[in-house]
């Protein structure tokens, strides 16, 4: 199990982490709680096949992210957190949960979730509503289903008096003719969707114009 978390926000986590027969600590340079889970999933394997602490931890603070996985690219002018390489509403939430610990204004570009079944449009809604309640500064939805993310976020504002601004955009093309109005220097933006929507597309045209 782990112990004496710290949160380092976008910078990772920092935890002791307890063994049958031993502890340590470790730095786990890809932000977000979840990574701590991970985290212990790989120190069991490790610790089952007979590997030293030193060895385990020497591996937990070598792994660097993928692209399109929670991998930070950091430009002149933008933070970007491209989470690109596919979706759910699991996923969307935890990558919004990472967004959360920028402390300069957060931004989500997010896109349509494929293979969902009959219930798609409720937890494109579902999405939409959780990026309000993260104190999301600006929500940016691009492709048909996630006009219904857009809409379940609007109504969260209102409900809530949160103070994000929303916008949905058919295409990515269309977003790219409204990005410069919409995007400010600095900004953190999370990038999002399932990998038919090529969201790729987007994470090099932010870090080619930063």
């Amino acid at each position: 199990h782990a112990d004496d978390i710290e949160d380092m926000g976008m910078h990772g986590t920092t935890a002791k982490f307890i063994t049958p027969s031993s502890e340590f600590t470790a730095h786990i340079t890809i932000p977000g709680e979840h990574m701590v889970y991970n985290a212990l999933a790989g120190i069991a394997v490790g610790y089952a096949l007979g590997m030293t602490d030193d060895e385990i931890k020497k591996g937990i603070e070598a792994l660097v992210p993928l692209a399109g996985r929670n991998h930070l690219i950091e430009t002149e002018n933008l933070t970007i957190i491209d989470d690109c390489y596919n979706a759910n509403p699991a996923s969307m939430k935890s990558s919004l949960d990472v967004l959360a610990y920028a402390d300069t204004r957060k931004v989500a570009i997010l896109g349509d979730m494929g293979e969902l079944g009959a219930d798609e449009l409720a937890m494109h809604r579902e999405v939409g509503a959780y990026a309000a309640f993260k104190n999301t500064d600006i929500l940016v939805c691009i492709g048909a289903l996630s006009k219904d993310m857009a809409e379940a976020a609007k109504e969260t504002v209102l409900a809530t008096e949160k103070n994000m601004k929303v916008f949905h955009f058919d295409t990515k093309e269309d977003f790219y003719q409204n990005m410069g109005q919409i995007l400010n220097e600095n900004d953190t933006i999370l990038v999002k969707a399932s990998h038919f929507m090529e969201f790729p597309e987007i994470v090099k045209k932010l870090s080619e114009e930063a």
